[in-house]
């Protein structure tokens, strides 16, 4: 089973932007430019994987009070083998965080989120500024384990921050009219059409407005999480 890595990410200033496309309703989050500082940071190298999240289950006894579409790729409560060192999906932001503060963890921050893609040259994509489909699995049938595309590694060395699957962030935001969690890093599907999801490689400052609405239809085949914990100086 693959063992889940951190690296340190020493504090930070930078300005952060962010883009989004505007379909349905608009995003009410703060765009930037803004100066944020960041860090520092212990992050996870991988998605948490679901020989991972079993083990949580195990050591926590952790059980959702919603289980709709909780892991429901497992089976009698397990992976597939050939599913171990793949992200878990079909959890809720929630499940996540459960996961996170059970190890002491939390999900990162967009701006988190976005410095430990982009690194302090600010790149477009994790590997560089130029858009390569061979470091990243989008356009795929499936997807693919935590530790894959080395070549596509952000500049603090994490893991698939592009494709594989979408990444929770921390913040649930609130305009008002209704709630919603953003996602950053895009996944391994594109949908038939546009309308229903941005596809290809996402840049390191996009993200994707996802409405709360519940447990159960917050948790989705082609979104996982990764951790990051504070670090006490």
């Amino acid at each position: 089973m693959l063992e889940q890595k951190t690296v340190r990410m020493e504090q930070a200033g930078y300005i952060y932007r962010c883009v989004h496309r505007i379909m349905e309703g608009d995003c009410q989050c703060e765009h930037g430019p803004l100066y944020c500082e960041v860090g520092p940071l212990e992050a996870d190298l991988y998605c948490v994987t679901n020989g991972m999240y079993l083990r949580f289950i195990n050591e926590s006894g952790y059980e959702p009070e919603d289980r709709v579409n909780y892991l429901k790729h497992w089976e009698n409560g397990r992976y597939a083998d050939e599913d171990e060192d793949k992200p878990v999906v079909n959890i809720s932001q929630n499940d996540a965080r459960a996961y996170a503060r059970f190890y002491g963890k939390r999900l990162p921050t967009e701006q988190e989120w976005q410095y430990l893609a982009a690194g302090p040259k600010h790149l477009k994509y994790p590997w560089g500024n130029g858009k390569d489909y061979s470091r990243c699995n989008v356009y795929g049938k499936h997807i693919e384990n935590a530790d894959s595309h080395p070549e596509g590694v952000s500049p603090f060395g994490l893991f698939n921050m592009c494709g594989n699957v979408w990444e929770f962030t921390d913040e649930i935001h609130d305009d008002g009219m209704h709630s919603f969690i953003t996602l950053r890093g895009g996944s391994f599907y594109t949908a038939g059409n546009y309308w229903h999801a941005e596809g290809g490689a996402i840049p390191n400052d996009s993200h994707l407005k996802v409405h709360v609405m519940s447990e159960g239809m917050d948790r989705f085949e082609t979104v996982g999480f990764r951790c990051v914990r504070e670090v006490l100086e």
